[in-house]
């Protein structure tokens, strides 16, 4: 039997805290270290589930290019409609780099500021933590959403951050959903 939802931790103190906001809405959850997670045993057997799972790419030190030896098996993943994969801080920028987005220093380097946005016509708080940014049009890109796939430059689980489920919500209704639901994207 597979949890329902995988958190990849890269090795980030803020792991745990994705994992408490969304245990009150599903508690089968497993957090577990990017190095088991995509060890080449582990990763071969995770790809013959028959269920839906969500995949939380967390945040994490480092450049995404410091985790390219895992971008062909996050590739795998984004293949199977089986999985729907949330990519937070690191996560999205992993996700970016994968579609061809370019990877540098933010135009503001913040550690811990809040930022007022508009999020599926609700405004919402988030907290950013972050010197790396995802650029498109010389422009920084703070989410991206596509089949498949959500991602936040911000931390949503951050204590500053409101309504923080809402931006785990794609994720709770793909699990939710039944197997063989036509992607609405």
């Amino acid at each position: 039997m597979y949890d329902k939802i995988y958190i990849i931790d890269f090795d980030d103190s803020f792991t745990y805290n994705i994992a408490n906001v969304l245990f009150s809405y599903e508690p089968n959850i497993k957090v577990i270290s990017h190095l088991d997670f995509f060890d080449q045993r582990h990763f071969n057997d995770f790809l013959k589930v028959k269920n839906k799972i969500g995949i939380v790419l967390g945040p994490g030190p480092g450049h995404p290019n410091d985790y390219c030896g895992y971008f062909e098996k996050i590739q795998l993943l984004r293949k199977k409609d089986l999985f729907f994969i949330v990519g937070v801080c690191l996560g999205h920028q992993i996700l970016a780099m994968l579609d061809g987005f370019e990877i540098r220093d933010s135009l503001q380097k913040v550690h811990g500021m809040s930022e007022l946005m508009v999020f599926k016509n609700y405004h919402a708080h988030v907290m950013r933590y972050n010197s790396l940014a995802v650029f498109h049009n010389n422009k920084e890109l703070n989410l991206r959403e596509g089949r498949g796939f959500i991602s936040y430059q911000f931390h949503p689980e951050s204590v500053g951050s409101t309504n923080s489920i809402m931006f785990f919500q794609s994720l709770l209704d793909f699990i939710k959903e039944p197997i063989g639901k036509i992607w609405s994207f």
